[in-house]
């Protein structure tokens, strides 16, 4: 399993001297065939100073891989007949060779660096002729094209062992961001600084340096991001999108499609066997390119399954919710039912007083009641529970039963709203309280009292007079304080209309975002007063209703008029 990418670790600054080194022997001769008017016969007597040098370079020009066609027992024949260009080539690839033989990688990372680079190198050597390319320079080019990321495992050992296979398998471009965030650098901006210490030709490393995002007329490093995204197909974890971008890219660039790019993809195993026993570098046994397509094919298989499995739990899943939400409008439904029952019949001509209530959602927690007590005198109150929804709707019904079951058996209006707000003090949840205006009317005297808690206090409209607002009494919303003392206010009705209203009303708010307010439903009241209290309350209602488009809070609102009766 690869290891998760953690913080990076604060890089350490590149300096020459950590750097992956050549032999010495291989250094004066790459740096004596980087010279301007470097010659052979100068340069042959450098590498016939270095034994191991010599021994490599002949086991590697006679190879079948590298080989020139006949047997070469000299360096010096050898040496002249491979030319500056192939020479350094051939020292660069030593070189590499030498890198990784000397490194303190972990054996596993190592050897799949060496194959991983010898993959790139064949591949660039095998197209090199589609693109007008020498086979050596791509070889080398394609060799050396990771180098950087080598160097900067060994400079960071740590990473190495936890993060190497993470490096390999992910694609080229995701590769070069993971060396960003875990090393703080690239390989490519590495290798320039490899390209100083070991005298490389110049073209070489520029093309190296913009393989990731080559120029349409780079062909070098063109070819070289073709030679990067076919060893993602071998060495990635990918799910079959990294071998279409291979064959997309050997189509466009190199003209293989079809059967022939995947003739050339199945060459290519043995082909980097070939090239790793000419220099001397040990792989592992080349998976075959059908063998990789078979283990996609059942990743593929796998992932379809998992696929259709987590489709058909989000099926279920989707089933069980419409039904859980079936439900729930269900229970809703008969909550409302629950709900809308606590408020008092609609019937007309039983009692002065006129409401309605409309729920900004299933729920409401505005509430409002009217009955008559056993002394003939009008018992009502509207009310609002903070908060919205199920919440509110329960301390809304639980409110509205103790007003009608305590009215019932007390004479006194603080009394009854006084044990209602204990009551709520030892109860309620969530800091959750109730504004509530409460009253008693009496109509041998035209008397009303009136308790305001918390509650927008009422509106009077008397003929003639306009409408005032009746002074409250100050008092808290019950649940706040226990063992509150409430008081009352008296007021002479005197064929007067008393309107009482939630704060939902008053601060319904326009398409504008303009709120209502006093001033609004005071004219909404005026010019409705000459209706019946049954159709003023809908007028007005509809009317805020319609101009609150985005409705934020329950809407009720209650007129006492006993005029109305008559």
């Amino acid at each position: 399993m690869n290891s998760p990418v953690t913080a990076p670790v604060a890089p350490k600054p590149l300096r020459l001297e950590d750097l992956p080194r050549p032999p010495e022997g291989a250094l004066r001769v790459l740096a004596a065939c980087g010279e301007e008017h470097a010659e052979i016969s100068r340069i042959a007597p450098l590498v016939a100073a270095d034994p191991t040098l010599v021994a490599d370079l002949l086991h590697v020009v006679n190879s079948p891989y590298f080989g020139l066609g006949q047997n070469i027992g000299s360096v010096g024949r050898a040496v002249t007949l491979l030319g500056l260009n192939a020479l350094r080539n051939r020292v660069v690839c030593l070189t590499v060779r030498a890198a990784t033989r000397a490194s303190d990688l972990p054996p596993a990372a190592n050897l799949a660096f060496v194959e991983d680079s010898l993959r790139r190198a064949v591949a660039a050597r095998t197209l090199a002729a589609s693109a007008g390319l020498a086979a050596d320079d791509a070889f080398t080019a394609g060799l050396l094209q990771d180098f950087g990321l080598l160097a900067l495992l060994v400079l960071h050992p740590q990473i190495a062992l936890t993060h190497w296979q993470t490096l390999r398998s992910a694609p080229p471009d995701a590769r070069l961001a993971l060396e960003m965030e875990l090393f703080g650098v690239s390989h490519d901006v590495v290798l320039g600084e490899l390209a100083v210490n070991w005298h490389l030709p110049s073209t070489l490393v520029a093309a190296v340096r913009a393989h990731h995002q080559p120029a349409p007329d780079d062909a070098m490093a063109g070819l070289l991001a073709a030679a990067d995204r076919v060893t993602a197909v071998f060495a990635s974890d990918g799910d079959g999108t990294t071998l279409e971008i291979a064959k997309t890219d050997l189509e466009r660039r190199f003209g293989l499609a079809g059967d022939a790019a995947h003739a050339w993809l199945a060459a290519l195993p043995a082909l980097v066997q070939q090239a790793a026993s000419s220099l001397g570098m040990s792989i592992p046994a080349q998976a075959e390119l059908d063998t990789l397509t078979a283990r996609l094919n059942t990743r593929l298989a796998d992932d379809n399954l998992s696929y259709q499995e987590m489709n058909w739990r989000l099926q279920q899943a989707l089933r069980e919710r419409d039904e859980l939400a079936a439900r729930l409008s269900a229970e809703l439904e008969i909550a409302r039912e629950i709900q809308c029952s606590l408020l008092p019949d609609a019937a007309p001509a039983r009692h002065p007083i006129w409401a309605r209530n409309v729920a900004a959602r299933e729920l409401s927690g505005d509430f409002y009641d009217y009955f008559t007590t056993a002394d003939g005198r009008l018992l009502f109150n509207l009310g609002d529970v903070s908060g919205k929804g199920l919440t509110a709707a329960l301390l809304m019904t639980k409110t509205c039963s103790l007003f009608r079951c305590l009215g019932r058996r007390l004479d006194r209006l603080e009394e009854i709203v006084g044990i209602i707000n204990d009551e709520i003090c030892e109860t309620t949840v969530r800091g959750m309280f109730v504004t509530m205006i409460a009253g008693m009317y009496d109509a041998q005297s035209e008397q009303v009292e009136i308790l305001c808690a918390g509650h927008p206090p009422p509106l009077l409209l008397r003929h003639g007079q306009g409408l005032v607002q009746v002074p409250g009494t100050d008092m808290p919303p019950l649940g706040i304080v226990p063992g509150m003392a409430f008081e009352t206010r008296s007021l002479s009705l005197n064929k007067a209309s008393l309107y009482l209203y939630s704060d939902g009303v008053s601060e319904a708010v326009d398409a504008n975002g303009d709120e209502l307010g006093l001033r609004g439903l005071a004219r909404l009241i005026a010019g409705a007063c000459n209706l019946p209290p049954a159709s003023r309350i809908d007028n007005i209602i509809d009317a805020v209703a319609i101009t609150d488009c985005k409705r934020r809070d329950d809407i009720t609102l209650a007129v006492l008029d006993p005029a109305g009766l008559h």
